[in-house]
């Protein structure tokens, strides 16, 4: 998962933004977990994704969320910034979901 590293991006420029946006993330995901049902559908050509949604961060919009959800489990596939190359970045991803 990518909430670590871009903790740490936001907070070279402003620690408390970083703060706010972890905070954020976690809030999200465990709403999503609660229903996951709340995030998008998005297609992709990856077969190890299939089923996989997506959900902006409250607050920080821009970062997107990608998660497979099954009855019992959330995975967070990753967290990209909108303005990233998603298609290309979920082709590469692996997941063992």
């Amino acid at each position: 998962m990518d909430i670590d590293d871009l903790f740490n991006y936001i907070a070279q420029n402003n620690t408390d933004a970083a703060l706010h946006f972890f905070d954020a993330a976690r809030s999200t995901i465990a709403k999503l977990a609660q229903n996951p049902g709340l995030g998008n559908l998005y297609n992709v050509d990856n077969p190890r994704l299939q089923g996989l949604r997506k959900s902006g961060i409250k607050g920080f919009e821009k970062y997107l969320i990608f998660y497979l959800a099954t009855e019992e489990l959330l995975t967070v596939v990753r967290i990209i910034h909108g303005s990233r190359d998603i298609p290309t970045i979920l082709e590469q991803e692996e997941t063992n979901t």
